[in-house]
């Protein structure tokens, strides 16, 4: 199966990329996301993350960067700079600049982002096959359940993968023809993967596969290789000197061999339920049949085995780093798992020498788009808490104490939300999970802090709680404190009163705002005292 290796042309590229934007619109319009906000504990920290970039550059711009984040923790706790690398959150902030930090426009944001691996996608299939498994591919990609959920959560993940997929392909380009162009390129590229989520370090181990699998070991004679990574190492080591403590308070597994065996099937299987066994095996046919053709067509087995690369760097590090098992964590490696299934169906077609080839081949595409377009179908709006509408009526135009209780996500949600509209850092808000109880980082510690409602409500008024938001989603207290909050605020001594409810919309659950009868004068010094997390305590030793 020989390929004619032309470049793809710049117009077929961006339709490819038109058609994964418009199902990454569909999606976030089917599940709400554009109105209904954060679902995932970590959204409203990645939103305002780059929020407080934005606001640093146009209000603070000379100040003590570290400073100007401890002062707006105190405010609004949940920005969390040293437990993610800051690289996203200045291309944030250079957005929030430009257009509002409003929820289109961050989730246009994600889209944008989320579908840019689909022009790798188009890319190398074009070269490999044609247009017609080109365009097939960038479909199936922007298909899977992986992908559309990328689209719908606005996280870290999605312009992680687009960063890898450019540098594993500036990689080949320096591997064909080792330039400077091409070495300072990867080297830029692996930098800003590496500094925009700590998953990124899985960069480094794509050259190392790519040259064990071509065996081209004259790059490893290459000044320019070592240049790159002195300059990529320049870059990022320093960053992770200072937060490599901070960020391992994320780790929820101990490293040996009995996580990396259980990360590596599971990460396996997250791979197949995304492109159906049907394309986990096309693309093993696809590697196979590849390696047994590399030394007779050298320049495809340059472009496949820098696939692989990916797919093996992806899977090695996630079996070695024990931060989490999660699905999304193998969205590096979803780009080239595609490549290699859509290369697979066209290789066995022409083997078999079908006589449709254009109707077999998106036969098989479908089959291996059922997964994502049963997920879209099937899967629930998120829950409008109306906390838009909370957050438009207590903006603070002065010093005002609100605590939010509700799940992590809720939390969050709220205190992005109220921080954008208090650029003046005006209000305070706490988080009930924090005031009333003790937990780690990852929550799975828990214990709380008081045993009697009316110890309760001596905490909120010596701190001086003007009001108490809390949300209960699917009509249930999201812990144990958040029943022990609800009581006390309905004892008639407690100094509150309900003044707003709001039934959630697309899923059931309520959201209740308590207010103080009379005004209450925030105890601004006993909330600073109140402590930091040790991510933002680490960070202020840089002033």
């Amino acid at each position: 199966m020989q390929a004619v290796f032309q470049k793809p042309s710049s117009r077929f590229l961006c339709l490819a990329y038109l058609c994964a934007v418009l199902v990454g619109a569909l999606a976030v319009f089917m599940a709400k996301s554009y109105q209904s906000g954060f679902s995932g504990a970590d959204e409203p920290s990645h939103f305002l993350n780059g929020y407080f970039v934005s606001d640093y550059i146009a209000r603070h711009f000379g100040s003590n960067p570290m400073g100007a984040a401890t002062d707006f923790y105190v405010h609004y706790p949940k920005i969390s700079i040293g437990h993610w690398p800051p690289a996203y959150y200045g291309i944030l902030g250079l957005v929030f600049l430009v257009l509002p930090p409003t929820l289109p426009v961050i989730f246009a944001v994600n889209v944008l982002f989320a579908a840019l691996p689909a022009i790798g996608v188009a890319a190398a299939l074009s070269m490999l096959a044609d247009r017609r498994a080109a365009l097939a591919g960038a479909l199936v990609y922007a298909v899977t359940p992986l992908v559309l959920e990328g689209h719908v959560m606005f996280m870290a993940d999605q312009p992680l993968t687009a960063c890898l997929v450019a540098a594993t392909a500036v990689w080949i380009a320096f591997s064909v023809r080792p330039g400077w162009g091409s070495a300072l390129g990867f080297a830029l590229l692996a930098a800003t993967a590496v500094l925009i989520k700590g998953n990124g370090w899985l960069v480094v181990f794509v050259p190392v596969f790519h040259i064990l699998l071509t065996a081209n070991w004259k790059l490893l004679l290459s000044v320019r290789l070592y240049v790159a990574a002195a300059l990529a190492a320049a870059i990022v080591v320093p960053w992770y000197m200072l937060t490599a403590k901070i960020a391992a308070d994320g780790f929820n597994y101990q490293a040996g061999l009995p996580y990396a065996t259980k990360a590596l099937l599971y990460n396996l299987q997250a791979l197949g339920r995304n492109v159906t066994p049907v394309g986990g095996l096309l693309a093993l046919y696809a590697i196979v049949a590849e390696f047994r053709a590399r030394r007779a067509e050298p320049q495809r087995w340059t472009i496949v085995s820098a696939a692989i690369s990916l797919l093996l760097a992806t899977l090695l590090l996630q079996s070695l780093v024990p931060v989490d098992i999660v699905e999304r964590y193998m969205a590096p490696a979803l780009p080239a798992v595609v490549v290699l299934a859509v290369l697979g169906a066209v290789r066995l077609l022409a083997h078999l020498r079908a006589g449709m080839p254009a109707p077999a081949l998106a036969a098989l595409a479908v089959v291996m788009a059922v997964p994502g377009i049963v997920h879209l179908v099937q899967r629930a709006p998120k829950a409008d808490t109306g906390i838009a509408a909370v957050t438009d009526r207590l903006a603070a135009a002065k010093p005002v104490l609100t605590v939010i209780d509700g799940s992590a996500s809720t939390e969050g949600w709220f205190i992005a939300d109220m921080a954008v509209h208090d650029s003046a850092l005006r209000g305070y808000v706490v988080r009930a999970s924090k005031l009333l109880a003790d937990s780690n980082f990852m929550g799975t510690t828990y214990t709380l802090k008081y045993h009697d409602t009316a110890d309760v409500l001596a905490e909120l008024h010596r701190l001086g709680v003007q009001h108490v938001v809390i949300v209960r989603e699917g009509g249930k207290d999201a812990y144990p404190h958040s029943a022990q909050v609800r009581e006390a605020l309905a004892r008639a001594d407690s100094g509150f009163r309900l003044g707003q409810t709001l039934p959630h919309q697309y899923r059931s659950g309520v959201t209740e705002v308590y207010d103080a009868v009379a005004p209450a004068r925030p105890d601004i010094a006993a909330v600073r005292n109140m402590g930091l997390p040790a991510k933002a305590t680490a960070l202020t030793k840089l002033q």
